[in-house]
């Protein structure tokens, strides 16, 4: 029998040493990082974990560059999430190693996606309203001691940067992109006139990085006084659901409002609500519609079959993942929180003037030892 020093000399000494010996590792670093640059980044949690030569490569500018260069940048999802009603913490889908799907098998099996930590700094300041994405970043407008302060999150390098605070001190805020530019509406104390508050408007060009105020729509209302309960990028125009019987859009090429009457916010108070391939949709309160510009009707979302029936226990947070539509909602448990995700493709049918929903999968992406509140999903190109 060898011995034990003998087994000891066989074995590697250190991880340096196995990464040495691998002809993979040793490769130059331009063909590793045009290697790398091909893996999907659904993979990259698992590569940074191999050593850290790979988890410099996975943060590093030239990557992404590769990645672009070579027409392989994709959407990948980022997801927020509260603990303890206290900290907001920052989390990535990504595929667990040495597994594959098969689009043979039934869509609801389990394909193996789990969510991953991303070191973005904790905040007890992220809002649904106030998370928007931008190319590869998040932009997050959050109130700090009573301004409203406003970071970047770069999903490429996963790091942290400030941005121009908002102009003016809100009580309430929504934001959306339309064309690289952050459309704000928000409510500030006035009291002019004897109004209590007063509504306005700022645009974020995220290039320039400078805010400009925008002529708020006139909205017909008693007093003039209404609220913004959501806020949509449709067809190319900033849409502002308002608490009135009308909605605004804004056309930035023409430079005006348009106000019509819609119902668009009938479905949009509690958050659950994304546009895709210029169509809104919404999961309020569990029950999946879809709104039809044509006749200003609320529809239901056909077909979902496979889809567990969700209420008012479960938050549900919708996302455009590539023009599918992504579904997360959490389900509390004793002491703990479990987070599934669908993804889901859509079809539209012109005979039935309805669209259809396809459960593509369906998995348990995490368990959190505490419960929690879904703040946003939100979908990047990197």
């Amino acid at each position: 029998m060898p011995s034990k020093r003998k087994r000891k000399k066989e074995e590697p000494s250190s991880p340096t040493q196995t990464q040495q010996s691998s002809p993979f590792l040793s490769l130059p670093y331009d063909l590793l990082l045009d290697c790398v640059a091909r893996v999907s980044r659904l993979y990259y949690p698992t590569l940074s974990l191999v050593c850290k030569r790979f988890r410099s490569l996975l943060a590093s500018p030239e990557l992404y560059k590769a990645r672009s260069l070579s027409g392989n940048t994709e959407r990948c999802l980022y997801v927020c999430i509260r603990r303890h009603s206290i900290d907001s913490r920052w989390y990535t889908l990504w595929r667990k190693p040495d597994k594959t799907l098969n689009k043979d098998d039934t869509k609801s099996k389990p394909t193996d996606y789990a969510l991953a930590r991303v070191p973005f700094p904790e905040s007890t300041q992220s809002s649904f309203e106030g998370l928007v994405a931008v190319g590869s970043s998040i932009y997050q407008i959050a109130q700090s001691a009573g301004n409203y302060s406003v970071s970047v999150l770069d999903c490429r390098s996963h790091t942290c940067r400030e941005a121009p605070s908002y102009p003016v001190k809100l009580w309430t805020r929504s934001a959306s992109v339309v064309d690289q530019k952050i459309y704000v509406p928000g409510r500030v104390p006035s009291f002019v006139d004897g109004d209590s508050v007063c509504n306005m408007f700022h645009v974020l060009d995220t290039e320039t990085q400078v805010w400009d105020p925008l002529p708020p729509p006139r909205i017909p209302c008693k007093g003039g006084k209404y609220s913004v309960f959501g806020t949509a990028c449709i067809d190319g125009k900033f849409h502002a659901m308002t608490s009135s019987d009308v909605d605004a859009a804004y056309n930035s090429k023409e430079g005006r409002w348009d106000v019509f009457s819609s119902g668009m916010s009938d479905y949009m108070i509690d958050d659950s609500y994304c546009v895709i391939g210029n169509v809104l949709y919404s999961a309020s309160r569990g029950k999946f519609r879809w709104y039809d510009r044509e006749v200003h009707e609320w529809r239901g979302l056909n077909g979902l079959v496979g889809l567990p029936k969700l209420g008012h226990e479960h938050e549900i947070r919708l996302a455009d993942y590539g023009g599918n539509m992504v579904v997360f909602w959490n389900q509390y448990l004793y002491r703990m929180s479990k987070i599934w995700c669908a993804e889901v493709s859509l079809e539209r049918r012109r005979e039935s003037c309805g669209i259809w929903g396809k459960v593509e999968w369906l998995d348990q992406v995490g368990i959190l030892p505490a419960e929690v509140d879904l703040i946003k999903v939100l979908a990047l190109t990197v």
